[in-house]
């Protein structure tokens, strides 16, 4: 399996005064299809969960994943032994308003 954790905290790299809500993209560029368990954690416990699967060469895209303007991680865990070819993308918005982009060098990874 590979794991990917995006954290966002107030006053920190990324700051989570400012991100109401994300969209979450995920592309599948390798040639193996593979599901992905995503979380979303928060100062009070787990606040999303969702399974997903990606097929080769497919996009999916999770909208309006809300966080509140709280602290959060998110946790996504692939089936595949290697991150190389998950592609995430993450656009954060504050009202609706798009104000950071966030992708894989984001992230912490570990395989």
């Amino acid at each position: 399996m590979s794991i990917f954790r995006l954290d966002a905290v107030e006053h920190g790299v990324i700051d989570s005064r400012y991100i109401q809500s994300v969209d979450i993209t995920i592309t599948n560029a390798g040639p193996d299809p593979f599901d992905v368990l995503i979380h979303g954690y928060n100062p009070y416990g787990v606040y999303y969960v969702s399974l997903t699967h990606v097929g080769v060469g497919a996009t999916v895209v999770i909208p309006e994943v809300a966080n509140h303007n709280l602290s959060f991680s998110l946790l996504l865990v692939t089936n595949i032994n290697y991150s190389h070819s998950t592609v995430i993308t993450v656009h954060a918005k504050n009202q609706r308003q798009l104000v950071a982009v966030f992708s894989n060098p984001n992230f912490s990874i570990i395989e």
